[in-house]
């Protein structure tokens, strides 16, 4: 085992027990997909299920669609049970009075909590990484945040777990590339209209 997986080992016996049914939400993205090999591995040595789930906020067209066939095709491949919701959010985020991003994030939590009542799940894995909670603690200093807002993202909080929060988004890619796994590229991540995106392509950069 690589000293990789030992460390994500570790981690995981903190956030997942024997017995437990983990959704993995899963954009076909380099973290998320790494997240679910990495469950997956670890799941025959620990004892636990899988559910596959993927929103397809069908912002990019036929590269959405690309994504959640991709996502899908995955989960076929890993024998895995996959749930998908098809949705406009540019059209939602009107009805919800709020942003893409902040209508994407309801949304997509929404249906992650619907799927868990339907499967009997009790635990939602995510793929943020050490580089997102960096990224959101700037963004709510940036934003004008208290003391609260400075604890950034929280690894455990109910039944949603982050195991790669501590992971660095390069240290993830490294893996795929070793393991010759596949994954999606978002061009929206490269949008800097979106204040993240400009924090991860100019403010971090800058500050390094």
């Amino acid at each position: 085992m690589t000293s990789f997986l030992k460390n994500i080992e570790q981690v995981l016996k903190g956030l997942i027990a024997p017995g437990d049914k983990v959704l993995v939400g899963v954009s076909g993205g380099a973290d998320s997909i790494a997240l679910l090999h990495v469950l997956h591995w670890f799941s025959r040595i620990q004892n636990y299920s899988l559910i596959v789930v993927h929103i397809n906020h069908m912002a990019r067209g036929k590269d959405s669609d690309a994504d959640a066939d991709f996502v899908e095709s995955v989960a076929e491949k890993l024998k895995l049970p996959f749930y998908l919701k098809n949705i406009d959010v540019g059209i939602e985020r009107l009805q919800l009075k709020t942003s893409f991003q902040d209508a994407a994030r309801i949304i997509r939590y929404q249906f992650f909590e619907e799927i868990l009542k339907t499967v009997g799940g009790n635990k939602i894995a995510l793929g943020h990484s050490a580089d997102d909670q960096v990224e959101t603690i700037l963004m709510n200093i940036l934003r004008g945040a208290g003391l609260k807002g400075l604890t950034g993202i929280p690894q455990m909080r109910g039944f949603i777990i982050r195991p790669f929060l501590q992971i660095h988004r390069k240290d993830l890619e490294i893996y795929l590339e070793e393991k010759d796994i596949s994954f999606r590229d978002d061009s929206s991540n490269l949008d800097k209209k979106y204040l993240r995106n400009r924090i991860r392509h100019e403010l971090i950069p800058h500050l390094e």
